[in-house]
């Protein structure tokens, strides 16, 4: 008699037993029912969620958002290792205006954009590009660029990823 196959997960687990609701319906009820809360209450789910009181002035749209977030995470998984890095690094460069620290321990490829003052060396076809990061955009050949993507499309004459073909980001994705 051929042997039954095993789960990869415990039954017991798994909470769409019959009659059971899915633990993702009961999570859904829980987040619409954040709208009709009043903000005293809400609050006081915040720092039931997060284990921390809210921030000062938080308004009721803001309370529920944060909440419902960290409902979301806990239950799925909160971020993920390459966009908590992204985060990390960000953070470490400190407030947007802020001088810049000397040494910083945060990988600085993994933030979003270099601060001020950087300056992204890419060798292509032969020839080296220098672009400048300011704070209004990216200077490259005289000229200011909204987004690094720009600068990029117009180096190769095609649409480009401009963090990735600078070397600001891994080719691959994460997952």
């Amino acid at each position: 008699m051929p042997k039954p196959m095993q789960s990869d997960r415990n039954i017991a687990d798994d909470s769409r037993v019959a009659g059971a609701p899915s633990a993702d319906t009961d999570l859904q009820c829980r987040i619409a029912g954040l709208d009709g809360m009043k903000n005293g209450a809400l609050r006081t789910a915040w720092r039931e969620a997060w284990g921390a009181d809210p921030p000062k002035g938080a308004r009721k749209r803001f309370l529920m958002l944060g909440i419902a977030w960290k409902w979301q995470a806990d239950r799925h998984g909160g971020f993920g290792p390459e966009l908590t890095r992204r985060l990390t690094a960000l953070d470490a460069r400190g407030p947007i205006g802020s001088k810049q620290p000397e040494t910083t321990n945060a990988d600085p490829s993994c933030a979003a954009r270099p601060g001020p003052c950087t300056r992204l060396v890419r060798d292509w076809r032969g020839e080296r590009y220098e672009v400048h990061v300011t704070e209004r955009g990216y200077l490259w050949r005289g000229r200011t660029f909204g987004s690094l993507s720009a600068v990029a499309t117009e180096i190769t004459g095609v649409s480009q990823n401009g963090p990735r073909f600078f070397g600001l980001r891994n080719n691959r994705r994460a997952g």
